[in-house]
């Protein structure tokens, strides 16, 4: 049996309706007395000592509300009408936004926190002290210590997140994004190593980032200390929008699929899949930066404006 009311001053004329319902006494009494077992009208008329038609008329707007159904049954050869609690807890969100003025929720996605993977060597992760298992292992991959990665790397393969949906209820999702530090996987480094780094969001594809190398000329702002030079040192940022006008990858539309296709709202969570492919035009492999290597202070980001 569901037992709660959620009400928000967004729908004004049912919560008029609950707190009409609520606010003379004797509903109170009626609901109190409900809540231990299942009464007929007559039996409630009887334990207050109110008349029945009253109780009638409580019982009515308490059933608008939808706090109290009743259901005809046969007792004794006679047809009466039972009534019991159908929602004994009650909350309501009077805190409104003004309509012209959007909110975000953001999110800060650990680089480690995926569901599910796959990878094909080269690949591997480590953590800002080290190696998380072993090099060129998928068994690395599913290891507990992948929570603490700060850069992975794969030829091919994919990170598939389920993300908590971070929209507030109630609300219509407006604009997606996420934003990661990117590049392509080449041995060692290559400056010119292209690869395109596709991005889906709750099955939906959402077109691919154009990494244009694999870039270690320098050390990366916050390259671990440990990690050798001549290798992957940093990316670029890489964020992908989705609104009502559709997907833009850095600012540049790649598809008319607006935000309203990926239904945010059904869901109690936000699949999203990064992939390198292993065909193809633009087949070079990925690195994905964290917070702590590279060269931008971040995990992934995913932000919901609504």
């Amino acid at each position: 049996m569901s037992t709660l009311i959620e009400l928000n001053s967004e729908d004004k004329v049912r919560l008029c309706l609950v707190a009409r319902a609520l606010s003379v006494p004797a509903r109170i009494d009626i609901i109190s007395l409900l809540y231990q077992k299942p009464l007929s009208i007559l039996d409630v008329a009887s334990n207050l000592g109110l008349p029945a038609s009253t109780v009638g008329l409580h019982i009515h707007c308490l059933e608008e509300a939808g706090i109290i159904i009743t259901e005809r049954v046969i007792v004794d050869g006679t047809r009466v009408k039972i009534c019991h609690v159908e929602k004994y807890l009650v909350n309501i969100i009077l805190r409104s936004s003004a309509k012209n003025v959007n909110q975000v929720t953001s999110l800060h996605v650990p680089i480690g926190s995926y569901s599910n993977c796959d990878a094909v060597s080269r690949c591997g992760l480590i953590s800002n002290t080290g190696f998380i298992g072993t090099e060129d292992d998928l068994r690395s991959f599913f290891l507990l210590e992948r929570i603490n990665a700060q850069l992975i790397w794969m030829a091919s393969g994919f990170l598939e997140y389920r993300l908590p949906n971070i929209l507030p209820k109630y609300q219509r999702c407006k604009k997606l994004s996420i934003s990661m530090e990117l590049c392509s996987e080449a041995p060692g480094y290559d400056e010119t190593w292209e690869s395109r780094i596709n991005l889906s969001v709750n099955g939906i594809d959402c077109g691919f980032y154009h990494a244009l190398g694999d870039y270690g000329s320098r050390r990366g702002i916050y390259t671990p200390d440990f990690w050798q030079n001549g290798l992957t040192q940093y990316g670029k940022l890489a964020t992908w929008t989705i609104d009502q006008d559709g997907i833009f990858i850095n600012l540049t539309k790649v598809a008319d699929m607006p935000i309203e296709s990926f239904r945010i709202e059904e869901s109690s969570h936000i699949l999203m899949r990064i992939e390198a492919r292993d065909q193809g035009e633009g087949a070079g492999g990925i690195n994905l930066f964290g917070e702590r290597a590279g060269d931008y202070n971040q995990p992934i980001i995913l932000s919901v404006e609504h």
